[in-house]
Order: C-alpha cells, then structure tokens, then sequence
C-alpha cells in the first residue's frame, strides 16, 4: 500500500509540474498604451478642439497574427470621420496601412489581420514586415474630423 500510495503521489506531482509549466508558459499579447494628442499630429491643426485628448491600447496577438486596437477620444473639434494606423516615424506624417471602419464613436475596436494590410507606397510589403516596424516605434495611430482633416491627434506606438 506505502509503495502505491508513493508511486499515486509522484505522479500527482510530476501532472501538477506540468500543468504549472504550461501555465507559465502561455504566451501573452504584446501591449502599447499609446496617448493620442494635437501636439503630436503632423501637421498641427489649427482648428483641434482645445481638449482634444484620446488614447488607444494595441495588442499584437503572441503568434503575430493579429493586432487589436482599441481607442478612446474626447474633446475633438467634432465627430471623428477617420481613425487609421500608418506607417512613420514621429513627426513624420505616414501612409495608412490598417484603416478604420465606422463607427468611430469613442470607444471603437478593431482587429486587424493580414488580410487588413493596405500594402502602401513607402510602407512596409506585407504583414509581418509592418509588424516589425510597429514593435520598434514605426508606426502612428491618428483619429481625423472635418475641421482636421489630415488629423486632430496622434500617437505613436511605442
């Protein structure tokens, strides 16, 4: 009896290690809080809302087959008429590569997927390459209105 309840006990310990291992092992999204801002925007409009304000938090699913942008904003000049995630360093205005869809009340979500990816002029080919770019501080999210047309604020995604 001494000798099964050993080998009953072992066994337990040696499932219970597997399931802590896989537990810790789960992958886990890489996240960017990203504040968006009218100093930010390239150019700076004129015509912003004077507490214009938002943020977006974007998550790259761990197999980087996806990222998931939410954003929130307050304060525009008036209703929110685009929202795009572009390619370009900081102060650099950039091509769109993942457009928004309507709505764009606050708050909006979105998931992006390969298929998503507008393959620009002076953006990355494809994908994975953008998603390269994103994770080293390649890429913008702006939300634009009719008075800010080329965008009432900006963040980068670092």
């Amino acid at each position: 009896m001494t000798a099964a309840r050993a080998l009953i006990l072992s066994s337990l310990a040696v499932l219970l290690g597997c399931a802590t291992e896989k537990s810790a092992a789960a992958p886990t999204p890489k996240t960017f809080d990203v504040p968006l801002t009218t100093a930010a925007e390239v150019p700076v409009c004129a015509s912003a809302g004077p507490g214009a304000t938002g943020n977006a938090t974007i998550a790259i699913a761990p197999d980087d087959s996806s990222i998931t942008a939410t954003v929130t904003h307050s304060g525009l000049s008036g209703d929110a008429t685009a929202a795009h995630i572009h390619a370009g360093a900081a102060g650099v205005a950039g091509p769109v590569v993942l457009p928004f869809s309507a709505p764009l009340t606050s708050p909006f979500t979105k998931t992006f997927t390969a298929a998503d990816y507008v393959a620009a002029p002076n953006a990355p080919p494809d994908f994975p390459s953008f998603l390269t770019l994103l994770k080293s501080g390649g890429a913008y999210l702006n939300v634009h209105t009719a008075a800010c047309k080329p965008g009432e604020i900006r963040g980068q995604i670092q």
